[in-house]
């Protein structure tokens, strides 16, 4: 199994516009046989620390929006962990990371320490084992 590694290049604050750069990189690692492609954190939208309107750009995951935006990277061949702002039913931010199998969202990770000091970010709870989706 080949993993990828996709550093981005630094993106405006509050710019979904990486989902078109990530499926880029999609293309190339299903032509490079790469199974996994790792993203940085909070590659959309932002770090939401750094926003005086932390929560908007954060997606929900309980409504298929997450979904939604993922689409474009759907492959057969490679899995995307993409980070971003989640923002929960209860109202709370968290700095996730989902895990994209054959156009699905299969797992989805918060942070547990969002930050040294202060974040507006909730700390997750859980450290979720991900496998592989027939």
């Amino acid at each position: 199994m080949q993993v990828a590694a996709y550093q981005a290049s630094l993106l405006a604050k509050d710019s979904m516009g990486a989902i078109q750069l990530i499926q880029q990189r999609v293309r190339q690692c299903e032509t490079d046989g790469v199974s996994v492609l790792c993203c940085p954190e909070a590659i959309l939208g932002g770090l939401a620390d750094f926003s005086d309107q932390p929560g908007r750009f954060a997606i929900r995951t309980d409504n298929g929006q997450l979904a939604s935006v993922l689409a474009p990277l759907t492959s057969e061949t490679v899995t995307s962990i993409v980070g971003f702002t989640e923002l929960s039913s209860d109202g709370a931010l968290y700095n996730a990371a989902a895990v994209f199998q054959c156009g699905r969202v299969t797992g989805l990770y918060r942070k547990i320490r969002p930050a040294l000091r202060r974040s507006v970010y909730s700390p997750g709870s859980e450290t979720p084992v991900f496998g592989q989706v027939s």
